[in-house]
């Protein structure tokens, strides 16, 4: 782990321990709802050892302990409740420390990748379509698709997604994974649905598909 300057956000990095850092993929990745870095920070070791690894964590604390991405909405009604009014400062924020982050270390966007699980998945897809980041890949775990994005003018999209979930999820119904699948493909962008046995958490069996999907598009 290092850390070479404050930025707003904690975060959490592991250098990649084989060869030069400035060839291997660096990934992203954003924890979910009542979480923290150190969280999915956690998964590090089940990657590919040459690949670049930093965790952010989100900006809010959360009513359920540790932090979020997203300001309170009604639960019981994601649909109808969740706005861009949730996302738009931790998105603000978020976007420009990677964007530092990334000048900071000399990071091209066809070394990015971006990922996350659960509320990260669902942040995750918000940075992609935005258009002020560029990235190889796009890394979605067990998140839900954040409606307001329908409505987006999208620029032209030239990443991968990998969107996966879990066929005995209770808490996020793999529904919302198939919706983001289908929102990419419908607008002819690349994309592969991976769904596996498990609940609302990751697999070694889905970490080990990540790391063969990265591969392939790295």
């Amino acid at each position: 782990m290092s850390s070479k300057k404050a930025y707003p956000l904690h975060y959490l990095e592991r250098l990649p321990k084989t060869g030069s850092t400035s060839r291997h993929p660096v990934i992203i990745l954003l924890h979910g709802r009542a979480a923290k870095a150190e969280t999915i920070f956690s998964i590090e070791g089940l990657f590919d050892p040459s690949f670049h690894i930093i965790a952010i964590q989100a900006p809010y604390s959360s009513e359920k302990g540790d932090f979020e991405w997203f300001l309170p909405y009604d639960y019981e009604r994601p649909l109808e409740s969740f706005s861009e009014q949730q996302f738009r400062e931790s998105e603000t924020i978020l976007t420009e420390q990677i964007q530092a982050m990334m000048i900071e270390r000399s990071v091209t966007a066809d070394r990015l990748f971006i990922g996350g699980f659960s509320q990260g998945a669902a942040m995750s897809h918000i940075i992609s379509l935005r258009g002020n980041i560029s990235v190889r890949g796009v890394l979605a775990m067990s998140g839900f698709f954040p409606r307001p994005l329908l409505y987006w003018k999208l620029p032209e999209i030239r990443s991968s997604y990998f969107i996966s979930h879990g066929t005995n999820d209770k808490v996020l119904s793999i529904s919302e994974s198939k919706f983001a699948y289908d929102f990419y493909t419908e607008h002819h962008i690349d994309a592969e649905f991976f769904e596996y046995n498990g609940r609302h958490k990751m697999t070694i069996s889905l970490l080990q598909k990540i790391n063969d999907w990265i591969r392939t598009k790295y």
